[in-house]
């Protein structure tokens, strides 16, 4: 029967650039986890013919979805970035190191989110899942485990290849929890035991024309939802939080920056900051479960102004070229 475990599978990536036309892969997910499938829509004839149970069934449409979970690496991560906010701009800020500013795209004629290509290898067949669309992206993080990411996707079709694209996968050590690093308001805010963070596209999912045939009009997002959540030790400050910004209804930046234990050239690391400079905390419920530490729970939501992002996320790497041409 042979060996056909998740051991030794593969997933990868490749930004695309059309609707419904694949690209080669040009880079291997850290991943932990997929759950891609081929969704169809069946539909049985209801003519009435005297039967007793259903007849003839027809496709009448189809569709992908699925998640796919990995660590976050540096050199691993900005193709999701890319299709996830839609907006870049890259700059050269040290001979050999570059960031990647990432923001969230704008409405227009020529404005879209990138679809991406994913290959997976379950050892039987090699599944090419064709323009995919990132519906939302989470990061999560808690003491004594990596950064991890995680991307609900939608897209075109599924096919089948023969193999998958000779490409390696990051050397570069996976982004820890202890990596990180957050400020709210300019301040350091040190005692946080867990965050997760979540960007949402909400995608239009499930429009169809005459011209699409079976497969889906390219989705767009619709209006963007980005919330969080930091568990924290109960302190003065994070109390102070609660009365200054939670009961008062005004807003605080957060600032969330992830700092490599790799270095890009000597003195210059790789790294991965997230600026919010708008957020209000939503919920902040603190209470006294046990004789364990009491512990504050700050819910929140990035906003944005006529001036400043909702969220700018910055990617600092080797990569010269910019994600999105």
């Amino acid at each position: 029967m042979g060996i056909i475990s998740g051991r030794d599978s593969k997933c990868q990536v490749g930004l695309e650039s059309t609707w419904g036309t694949p690209v080669s892969t040009t880079v291997q997910l850290p991943f932990t986890s997929e759950s891609l499938g081929y969704t169809p829509s069946y539909q049985e004839e209801d003519a009435l013919v005297g039967s007793k149970t259903s007849r003839r069934m027809d496709i009448m449409s189809v569709k992908t979805a699925g998640d796919v979970s990995l660590l976050v690496k540096p050199d691993a991560i900005g193709e999701l970035l890319a299709a996830t906010l839609g907006e870049e701009s890259s700059s050269e800020t040290a001979s050999g190191v570059f960031e990647h500013v990432f923001t969230p795209v704008a409405g227009g004629t020529n404005a879209s989110l990138l679809g991406i290509t994913v290959c997976v290898d379950r050892k039987v067949n090699v599944f090419q899942y064709i323009s995919q669309k990132v519906n939302e992206l989470s990061l999560e993080g808690e003491a004594q485990d990596y950064l991890r990411a995680s991307v609900s996707l939608i897209g075109y079709d599924e096919a089948v290849k023969a193999s998958m694209a000779s490409v390696s996968g990051s050397t570069l050590k996976a982004m820890k929890f202890s990596d990180g690093a957050v400020t709210i308001d300019g301040s350091s805010f040190a005692d946080i035991t867990s965050f997760s963070l979540n960007y949402g596209n909400n995608l239009d999912d499930d429009l169809f024309t005459i011209n699409s045939g079976q497969n889906m009009v390219e989705p767009q997002p619709q209006s963007r939802e980005i919330t969080g959540q930091m568990e924290v030790l109960y302190s003065e400050e994070a109390d102070n939080l609660r009365s200054s910004k939670f009961k008062a209804g005004d807003t605080m930046s957060a600032v969330l920056t992830f700092t490599s234990e790799d270095e890009i050239v000597t003195g210059a690391n790789y790294k991965l900051e997230i600026v919010m400079p708008l957020c209000y905390i939503t919920d902040a419920p603190v209470n006294v479960d046990g004789p364990d530490r009491i512990k504050q729970t700050l819910s929140f939501t990035a906003t944005e102004s006529e001036t400043q992002e909702a969220i700018t996320v910055t990617l600092t790497n080797d990569r010269a070229t910019a994600y999105i041409a």
